[in-house]
């Protein structure tokens, strides 16, 4: 039996929950939803790497573009962090972050796109609140209406910008898995589970916040792999004289 399959059904999962995975496991087959083509940052380096060349670009251009290389950076950190589609991420506005006396929320309640009969609350962590507030002091904002990631053109980026941005940075990063715009929202989700100490609790609030039809859908989407499943069983040996 597959190792993923006997975690699940061994888990302390709902009984209900197990009777909703019917999804096959055959070797190479794609679950219909399931954005298997591209991979999350699983490593700190490899979001060092991301961060460091972030940083390069900003010493290197010219002073009237460092918004736009401070805005990817900003892209990135907001991204990995609070696990929303790239589809909203793109066309946030500041008063995601500040309420109207300027003050910086603990967290904002937002309706995705793809789910509009569905709120989400999101909770921002001390690197996103450190993140903004280093940009909004290099970049002042004008007006609390006006999108964080703005284009050129003055209006937002879409979400093939995203994508670009984060392949390109990736390339130059040495990272050699296919990335792209859901690598963002998979890195939430790979590392809230693999830190959270229940993490059978843990993949059940990720299929909720991703509205995922199961939780085996949700350990494929954030790329988590047989191996990794093994490592956890081998951390324990209960019982063992």
């Amino acid at each position: 039996m597959n190792l993923q399959k006997k975690n699940l059904q061994e888990s302390n999962l709902p009984e209900e929950e197990k009777k909703n995975i019917t999804v096959s496991y055959r070797k190479g087959k794609k679950r219909k939803g399931v954005s298997s083509e591209v991979f999350p940052f699983k490593t700190d380096g490899e979001i060092k790497a991301m961060l460091d060349v972030f940083n390069k670009r900003t010493e290197s251009v010219l002073p009237s573009s460092k918004w736009l290389t401070e805005r990817d950076k900003l892209l990135f950190i907001i991204g990995i962090n609070i696990g929303i589609r790239a589809s909203d991420l793109c066309c946030i506005t500041w008063n995601f972050f500040y309420d109207l006396k300027g003050e910086f929320r603990e967290g904002y309640t937002i309706q995705p796109k793809k789910t509009k009969n569905k709120f989400v609350k999101l909770f921002f962590n001390n690197a996103v609140k450190s993140a903004v507030e280093s940009y909004v002091e290099k970049f002042p904002i004008t007006c609390f209406d006006d999108y964080v990631f703005r284009s050129q053109k003055g209006s937002h980026i879409n979400e093939r910008t995203i994508c670009d941005i984060i392949k390109r940075t990736a390339q130059e990063a040495g990272i050699k898995q296919n990335i792209g715009s859901h690598s963002l929202r998979k890195t939430f989700g790979f590392h809230v589970w693999h830190n959270a100490k229940n993490k059978d609790k843990a993949l059940v609030l990720l299929q909720r916040a991703f509205n995922h039809s199961s939780t085996v859908v949700t350990l494929e989407y954030i790329g988590v792999t047989d191996d990794e499943i093994e490592e956890l069983y081998n951390t324990i040996d209960l019982g063992l004289e």
